[in-house]
């Protein structure tokens, strides 16, 4: 085994996935699928924004749903006796989602149910594709009272240090979704500053997540909204790249492993 290796999942030195492989997997995935397609071309319509800044930020949330895992007492445990869960990732990565947007202006939860929906800002644009989906692309199983734990779990971590292996995987993609995609000024910034936050290793989390509890989500979930389907169909793009990729990298090359 390579203790160089950042692992999205390592149960043994056969059953892995590395996070390069992990995040470049669904990107890749991500860019076949006709559900990303239609959900461009349906909110370009709706919301009146451009399908390439939606794609975009699409592709943060990939990049960015598992920072989390990158926490360095997390992979260190991955070395030493493998890591099939990470308590709490999805939460930490979305705390490290928000702290990226620096000084501008976040809506919480509850304004979003309450904002025009037609051609929004970049922050709610922001929360609803990347933040939101980031904490609940687990939500096949997690419930409710599993993401209170989740959140209050890691409210009081004020800073997390970035696994070195880790950095070289978020970056690379990072400076990839900037160069090949079409980016706002704004989503230009919050990129910046993730390659900047992952080349110093250490990650600050000052910024608190856009609710003050899990039953503003609750609320705003059961609103049939524009922004509130956007959220939704967000998560559910993440979620389905995400479980084909993992399957695909942790059981289907298992067994090419276990043939050799």
């Amino acid at each position: 085994m390579d203790s160089l290796e950042c692992y999205a999942f390592r149960e043994d030195d056969r059953r892995r996935e590395t996070m390069e492989e992990h995040i470049s997997g669904i990107l890749g995935y991500l860019d076949g699928i006709w559900e990303r397609r239609a959900f461009l071309r349906k909110y370009e319509k709706v919301l009146g924004v451009e399908s390439s800044i939606l794609d975009s930020l699409v592709r943060l949330a990939v990049i960015l749903h598992d920072a989390g895992k990158a926490v360095k007492d997390y992979q260190e445990r991955c070395v030493r006796e493998g890591c099939t869960r990470f308590p709490y990732h999805y939460a930490i990565s979305a705390r490290i989602a928000m702290q990226l947007v620096g000084e501008l202006d976040v809506p919480t939860v509850r304004e979003l149910s309450r904002m025009q929906s037609y051609k929004p800002p970049f922050t709610v644009l922001y929360v609803s594709t990347v933040v939101l989906p980031i904490l609940l692309h687990h939500y096949a199983w997690t419930t409710e009272e599993s993401l209170v734990r989740a959140i209050e779990g890691t409210r009081r971590i004020n800073e997390i240090e970035v696994y070195e292996p880790c950095r070289a995987p978020f970056i690379r993609e990072l400076n990839e979704l900037q160069q090949s995609s079409k980016v706002s000024r704004e989503l230009e910034m919050v990129v910046r500053n993730a390659v900047e936050a992952f080349s110093s290793g250490r990650i600050k989390l000052s910024s608190p997540l856009p609710f003050n509890n899990v039953e503003e989500i609750v609320g705003v979930a059961t609103k049939i909204l524009p922004l509130t389907t956007l959220i939704e169909a967000s998560t559910g793009i993440l979620n389905i790249c995400d479980g084909r990729v993992a399957h695909e990298n942790r059981e289907e090359r298992t067994l090419l492993r276990l043939t050799k």
